[in-house]
């Protein structure tokens, strides 16, 4: 791969034949995705490792191929395995969640999906209350699997209408989420939250310290945003080839999966959620989630890549 972006790399005949060489092939759905169970799943639920995150503009309106395109995305997170797409309110201005509502209606997705979403308002609970039931018509669902308070917005007062309305089954789990310098935050509601979501990269390994570990002895399920670095960190690396020890050892064919592979090998997180706009990427983030993961001496090799 050396001296060739993810993109192109992806779009050649070399690169769909390193994607297919994975364990499994490009469809593998029953060929051992990495599995992890939600702590406070009261019949051990367990969700794929990857994910999908549709914070890029995904539901920005555009001509009707790149909206093709994006539905796709969703189809190929599906068809490979996957099962949790993260969107919110906040992302395309609405856009996102009508869009990934719409997908799932007209490809009757919705049960085959687990469906994350998220909320920031400002207001009481009256406003609370009303964001909800905007989401519901938007994703045009009546249960949302998994409904957080974005960016810890006025977490005191949605938290406890959302408690109620997973206690009248219009959501199976609740959460706070946050990707800014104050994460660490999040702390302060762990002990009523099913779900986290917080940043975590290569680069970015402040959440080891407080989140992850208080994660794990809470029994909190933690998503993962920004696992790529926002594509900072694929940037770094290009025109570099990926290290063969990363190929035989941990079967990745690019830089994006063992970035993937970096960050689903810490125990305490059950998924992460990069975003793509393109179904290639798609396939190839999902490809992350079979095979080996690596353990801690390979973690900090791949640390090192970045660091060093």
């Amino acid at each position: 791969m050396q001296g060739i972006s993810r993109k192109k790399f992806l779009n050649t005949a070399g690169g769909a034949a390193a994607l297919a060489a994975m364990p499994g092939g490009l469809r593998a759905a029953d060929a051992g995705l990495v599995m992890r169970t939600i702590p406070k799943s009261k019949n051990k639920e367990q969700l794929p490792v990857i994910g999908l995150g549709t914070a890029q503009d995904f539901g920005a309106k555009a001509e009707p191929a790149v909206m093709e395109q994006k539905a796709q995305v969703i189809r190929e997170l599906v068809a490979n395995g996957g099962r949790l797409l993260d969107t919110a309110e906040q992302y395309s201005r609405g856009g996102a969640e009508s869009f990934v509502g719409e997908v799932m209606e007209k490809d009757k997705l919705r049960d085959k999906i687990f469906l994350a979403t998220k909320i920031e308002e400002g207001g009481g609970k009256e406003a609370s209350s009303e964001a909800m039931g905007i989401a519901f018509k938007r994703l045009r669902t009546n249960m949302i699997d998994l409904m957080f308070v974005h960016n810890m917005q006025n977490t005191d007062v949605h938290l406890p209408t959302f408690l109620e309305a997973k206690a009248k089954g219009q959501f199976r789990y609740v959460g706070v989420s946050s990707t800014g310098r104050e994460q660490d935050r999040l702390t302060t509601w762990m002990d009523q939250l099913d779900f986290v979501e917080f940043a975590y990269a290569v680069d970015a390994r402040e959440a080891e310290k407080r989140l992850l570990p208080m994660a794990a002895d809470k029994g909190v399920a933690v998503l993962v945003a920004l696992p790529l670095g926002r594509g900072r960190l694929l940037s770094k690396v290009q025109g570099q080839a990926l290290p063969e020890w990363a190929k035989q050892e941990l079967g990745a064919v690019s830089f994006a999966q063992l970035l993937l592979k970096f960050v689903a090998s810490h125990p305490a997180v059950t998924v992460a959620i990069p975003g793509t706009n393109r179904p290639q990427h798609m396939i190839e983030n999902l490809a992350a989630g079979h095979g080996p993961l690596p353990d801690a001496k390979q973690r900090e090799r791949i640390a090192a890549i970045w660091t060093a």
